[in-house]
This record gives structure tokens, C-alpha cells and sequence, in this order.
């Protein structure tokens, strides 16, 4: 027997779950403000940024143990540090990665560039 297709999926008109729909928002918006400069991140949020992606050095992964784990070394700090955005943004990940019906790649996939960008905040991975 064949597992039943979530409603969101086979809907055309279902519109996208909340988690999914602050998660991708938050992603588009930090892009954005990265590619034009409205926001830089902070020495912490690069550190923990590169911390996520050595994390993910096997599978390429970002996974919601491996964001939780990163925002633990962030610590509270972070929350407060350029508004709190990155956090809030990682912290967003956790419930779309925790729940396979919520999970888009596309936004997983955004948010890979953006911690890789963060990591290496001198490069210019997400010039436009």
C-alpha cells in the first residue's frame, strides 16, 4: 500500500505551510540584504556559520541537529547581535528540516549559499 501524499503536495491551491512559507521569507530577505549590503554578518555569526559547514563537510547536509548544534555555540549572543536575523533565520530551518511534509529544497538549498557565504564573509559567493 502506497503511503498517502500529504495534502499540501497534491493541492495545487493548498497554500504553503507557515514554517515553510517564514522560513523561505527570511532566507530571500537575509539574501538580499547580504547581495546589497544592508546587512553584514557579524565575527560570531561567521564563526558559527563556519562551524554549520564543517558540519556538513561529509554530506554536504544541513540538517536540524547539525543547525541546533550551531546555534548553541552561538549562544545567546547571538540573538542579539545585527538584530538577531541570522539566528532567527537558523532557528526558522529547524521546524522545515524536522518535518519531511515541510522540507523544499529550494530553500534548503538557499540557505546552504548563504552559510557557506557567511562563512567566508570576504568572498563574493552570493554577488549578484
Amino acid at each position: 500500500m502506497a503511503a498517502p501524499v500529504p495534502t499540501h503536495l497534491s493541492n495545487p491551491f493548498f497554500l504553503e505551510p507557515a514554517a515553510t512559507e517564514r522560513a523561505r521569507g527570511r532566507v530571500e530577505t537575509l539574501i538580499a540584504d547580504f547581495r546589497t549590503g544592508a546587512w553584514a554578518p557579524t565575527p560570531l555569526e561567521s564563526r558559527v556559520a563556519e562551524l554549520l559547514l564543517a558540519s556538513t563537510t561529509g554530506d554536504g547536509m544541513l540538517t536540524a541537529s547539525r543547525i541546533r548544534a550551531a546555534l548553541w555555540e552561538g549562544d545567546l549572543a547571538m540573538t542579539y547581535e545585527n538584530d538577531g536575523r541570522f539566528a532567527q533565520l537558523l532557528a526558522d530551518l529547524v521546524p522545515v528540516l524536522d518535518d519531511p511534509e515541510l522540507t523544499s529544497l529550494d530553500i534548503v538549498d538557499a540557505a546552504g549559499e548563504l552559510v557557506t557565504a557567511v562563512a567566508t564573509t570576504g568572498s563574493t559567493a552570493l554577488a549578484a
